[in-house]
């Protein structure tokens, strides 16, 4: 049953004075049909049309309604208005007014049950608020990547609204004492921080409807804070404006769009945190967690960097691992570098050691993989992680290591092995200098996005399909391996996608040096393969000086290995 809601008479407490409502422009939006909006805005101090300032539509409560163009100042206009806030947040800010017989979002209230039917169109006024908005952010000075909506009561009803309504245009959204329909949350929960408000005692708008929106925002990853009054009645719009944090918090968000996030450097410092992840065979397993400091996302794609040194050698923290993982941190992703246990220490890693022990080799450094990952599933909430977006890294060992982690199941791996979680896979992978016992282990329903560099004159680790470290068959530690090269023919085959830069004349300093060069090409297989889910195939060639590949071929030998 549809009831005529009467909490809007609770909401209008009194006007403001006359001297109050100066420093806010009286205009009228009117469409292409004639439909009118009353609205009020308040421009910068010393607005300057070539600068950029940022834009908040503010929606008012049910109390406010009508068409004096006055009443929808009652809340909130003064804090815009205050001079000290005018000289610290400089901002253009919308008060539009909700037609008397209209509402920012449609409600319906049966008792103590209310719900929100999500119809094709929204209200008449909040339609008309959306094309003021637009057309505002069109017509005016305004920083587009800082727009901001907030609102009271119906007004934070209307907030959440507008979210489902233009999910990828706001930078950060304030519903005081609102709620909304739980099952729209994911159109935006991930876009931007959001902050809700409410009294633990209106006895207007119950305050499980914010509740059940918090937990509806966290539940799809989203960045949300929940601040809950006790002993409020619904006037806790009031409570929030008293604190400053409210404004700063909201003036600080600045939307990083798809476009931006993950392919600029859009974060200027990066945290770094170091982790124990496993205890094994009395060796305490690391992994040091970068992020970027001061980012709200909280479900942020994840590299795991596995470092080289013939599993016998190489640490984790190296300088140039570490300048690695603070560039792509500086782009929005998180970088785990673990060390695993080097089985080969002290130990000749060539044609000399036994076949078996080669990929016993294999499968120690898959289990310390496995375990890491589970470590940063199990605590993905606090580090920040999508883990539909956790993608292998890794140099000649650890380039060897992570494509036998994305590609060997329980069954190719010792019985106390640790084990992924059901249905867990990689999201993508960048091997460089790596290589795979089993072309037949990547098949169309397993294979994911990856990326390679090789050179082709490697004298350890196969560009194409050899030996490992080129040994006779008779050697006992005879193991053949199928190379980048091999890779990208078998998933062109496989029409699976694939970006493979191909240095010929290169040898194995190719482990290492894209991490120094190529960083670009990753940042660029990242975004577009794991975050956007596209799909290519790209194989580059670069030719050092003295080779003569042709562009785009792929040489089967190396002739100085001859």
């Amino acid at each position: 049953m549809k009831i005529a809601l009467t909490f809007a008479v609770a909401l209008s407490i009194g006007y403001l004075s006359a001297q109050d409502l100066t420093a806010f422009k009286k205009d009228i939006y009117v469409n292409e049909q004639g439909e009118n909006l009353p609205y009020r805005v308040l421009y910068p101090e010393n607005y300057n049309p070539d600068s950029l300032y940022p834009l908040v539509l503010f929606l008012h409560g049910a109390g406010e309604r009508g068409n004096d163009n006055e009443l929808q100042l009652t809340h909130g206009a003064t804090l815009f208005a205050n001079s000290i806030n005018r000289q610290n947040y400089p901002a253009i800010v919308l008060f539009p007014q909700c037609a008397k017989d209209d509402y920012w979002t449609h409600v319906e209230r049966n008792g103590q049950n209310w719900s929100y039917p999500f119809k094709q169109k929204p209200t008449k006024s909040l339609e008309l608020a959306i094309d003021l908005l637009e057309e505002t952010i069109l017509r005016e000075a305004v920083d587009v990547d800082r727009v901001y909506v907030t609102g009271i009561s119906m007004g934070g009803m209307g907030t959440f609204e507008v979210l489902a309504r233009k999910p990828k245009l706001f930078a950060a959204a304030a519903p005081i004492c609102g709620g909304s329909n739980t099952e729209l949350v994911g159109l935006y929960a991930k876009n931007l921080p959001i902050w809700i408000f409410h009294g633990d005692a209106d006895n207007v708008v119950p305050v499980d409807l914010s509740r059940k929106m918090y937990q509806a925002i966290r539940s799809e990853g989203g960045n949300v804070k929940y601040t809950e009054y006790p002993g409020i009645n619904h006037n806790s719009w009031d409570k929030v404006f008293a604190d400053s944090t409210y404004l700063k918090w909201m003036f600080a968000q600045k939307r990083t769009t798809l476009e931006k996030r993950y392919k600029e450097p859009v974060f200027q410092e990066v945290e770094k945190t170091t982790y124990v992840y496993a205890q094994k065979e009395n060796e305490q397993l690391a992994l040091d967690f970068y992020q970027p400091k001061a980012d709200d996302q909280r479900q942020r794609p994840l590299l795991i960097y596995v470092h080289g040194g013939a599993f016998a050698s190489g640490k984790r923290d190296e300088n140039n691992i570490a300048q690695f993982a603070e560039k792509l941190a500086k782009r929005g992703y998180t970088v785990a570098s673990i060390t695993y246990r080097l089985t080969m220490k002290g130990k000749s890693f060539s044609c000399d050691q036994p076949t078996i022990n080669k990929i016993n080799t294999f499968q120690f450094a898959v289990e310390d993989i496995w375990s890491a990952t589970n470590y940063l599933i199990q605590h993905t909430a606090e580090l920040g992680i999508d883990t539909s977006k956790i993608v292998l890294s890794g140099s000649s060992a650890g380039a060897e290591a992570i494509l036998h982690a994305a590609y060997w199941t329980d069954k190719d791996m010792l019985a106390s092995s640790p084990r992924l979680p059901n249905n867990f896979r990689y999201a993508g992978l960048i091997s460089m200098a790596g290589a795979i016992v089993d072309l037949n282990l990547i098949t169309s329903e397993n294979a994911i996005p990856m990326q390679f560099f090789h050179g082709t004159c490697d004298p350890l680790v196969p560009y194409n399909t050899a030996a490992h470290h080129y040994c006779n068959y008779s050697d006992v530690g005879f193991l053949m391996l199928y190379g980048s090269a091999s890779i990208t023919e078998h998933l062109t085959k496989l029409e699976k996608s694939y970006d493979t830069t191909t240095i010929c004349g290169g040898g194995h300093e190719w482990a290492g040096f894209p991490m120094q060069l190529y960083v670009e090409e990753m940042v660029y297989f990242l975004s577009r393969n794991v975050v956007e889910n596209c799909f290519y195939q790209m194989h580059k060639v670069v030719n050092q000086p003295g080779s003569d590949c042709e562009k785009g071929a792929l040489p089967s030998i190396c002739l100085n290995n001859e």
